[in-house]
């Protein structure tokens, strides 16, 4: 998933039963309903499951048997399995709804003016801020930024940090005692990044650790200039492995404390969400020439794969040495690449195919055509892919013997990309 796109879409409540509350439902007034999009009466289950997609400049749920609208969303941050979503109404009340049913489970008070922006692996904390920049560089940027830390169910109060600089929220540690967020530098018109943390218990912002879990000396945190940031979240939610492209002349901080140099193009910075370390996996050439949306990275089982479709070149590296093992060629493509792993595949979307790649050799088993441009893929649960393309979703049997069988389509007027799918159960 693109990282602009982890955590940035809004709040419509879509026939939101309250099940839960942090006060008393029958004293409070209704949640407010800013953009309103028709569901089933009283929340009632999807038919299939439920497909993610970028609508306009929102982000809509779909029930994928019956291509009903079940949310439309924008300024709203997901949980990390997906289950849940989190959005701020126009009263100020950050609520979380079920991302199958779109149903309310927690509301609680906010400040105003900010939305959701990021959530802790553990669901105990929701980060709120102003809302994202269409670019975070050039001017005017800020001196000082405001980030709310909240409880979404309102057992504990909001905390509210202001940091000097410019920055965004990024993701929280494993337990949401840690926010890690990125500094825009200089404050007011930015040309880098990069990644701090900020400790919630003492109040102190400061570097990572290194992999060894040292403190990175003064001077040696490193800041990245890249573009087309992809950023997934491991199964575990233990790890976050984001892809940077278009580093000219880069310096990670190892080679900043070694006081060597690196001509490094494109990585992915693997930021450990439990042990607080973060370290940059190097990707070899041609990673990081083409363009950065023809980048494309999937996590799963123990390996990570990065693609660039203008080379067609795929990595397959291990997520416990952080080392590639393998490298291979199938086959290049234009536009936008995604790509999602499952059962020990690869999935690449790219140009007008989906190209399925054992997981292990990286050997090109199959090919699926799609009517158009790939627009995003997702993994289904038992076998299932879904393909996005321009104003639907097709649906795939991946399994043994199936050959990329397509058995439905979803269609989804506007859609301009798919983003994931939910489970049906």
């Amino acid at each position: 998933m693109e990282r602009r796109h982890f955590l940035s879409f809004t709040g419509g409540l879509a026939g939101a039963a309250l099940l839960t509350s942090c006060t008393d439902p029958d004293a409070d007034p209704p949640l407010p309903d800013p953009g309103r999009v028709p569901a089933a009466a009283g929340a009632s289950p999807p038919a299939g499951d439920v497909l993610y997609a970028d609508v306009s400049a929102h982000l809509s749920a779909v029930d994928a048997a019956t291509g009903v609208t079940i949310l439309s969303l924008k300024d709203a941050a997901p949980g990390a399995d997906r289950r849940l979503m989190h959005t701020v109404t126009a009263a100020n009340t950050l609520v979380t709804l079920d991302a199958r049913t779109g149903g309310t489970l927690m509301r609680t008070s906010v400040p105003p003016g900010l939305v959701a922006r990021a959530v802790a692996p553990s669901g105990t904390a929701v980060a709120l801020a102003a809302p994202a920049p269409t670019s975070p560089y050039g001017g005017p940027g800020r001196r000082e930024t405001t980030i709310v830390v909240a409880d979404p169910s309102g057992g504990r109060p909001p905390k509210t940090l202001r940091l000097k600089g410019n920055f965004e929220p990024d993701s929280f540690s494993l337990g949401g005692t840690a926010l890690f967020v990125l500094e825009y530098l200089p404050a007011t018109r930015p040309d880098r990044y990069r990644v701090r943390m900020y400790d919630l218990d003492s109040g102190t912002l400061g570097p990572l650790l290194t992999r060894e879990k040292k403190p990175v000396p003064a001077g040696a945190e490193e800041t990245m200039r890249g573009e087309g940031r992809v950023a997934v979240l491991a199964p575990d939610h233990r790890r976050l492995y984001t892809l940077y492209t278009h580093q000219p002349g880069h310096l990670h901080t190892r080679d900043l404390v070694a006081g060597r140099g690196t001509g490094v193009h494109a990585f992915v910075h693997v930021l450990d969400l439990e042990q607080r370390w973060a370290y940059c996996l190097d990707l070899p050439e041609p990673f990081g020439r083409g363009a950065a949306r023809g980048h494309a990275l999937a996590v799963h089982g123990g390996a990570l794969h990065v693609y660039d479709a203008a080379s067609g070149t795929v990595v397959r590296a291990d997520t416990g040495t952080l080392r590639i093992e393998r490298r291979a060629r199938i086959g290049a493509a234009g536009g936008r690449a995604s790509a999602v792993a499952a059962g020990g595949r690869l999935y690449v979307a790219a140009g007008s195919s989906v190209q399925v790649v054992d997981g292990e050799t990286l050997r090109a088993r199959e090919k699926w055509r799609l009517p158009g441009a790939a627009a995003g893929i997702a993994a289904g649960p038992d076998g299932v892919v879904y393909a996005g393309v321009p104003g639907g979703v097709l649906r795939f049997e991946a399994r043994d013997g199936a050959r990329g069988r397509e058995t439905s389509r979803t269609p989804i007027v506007g859609m301009t990309a798919l983003r994931f799918a939910v489970p049906a159960v």
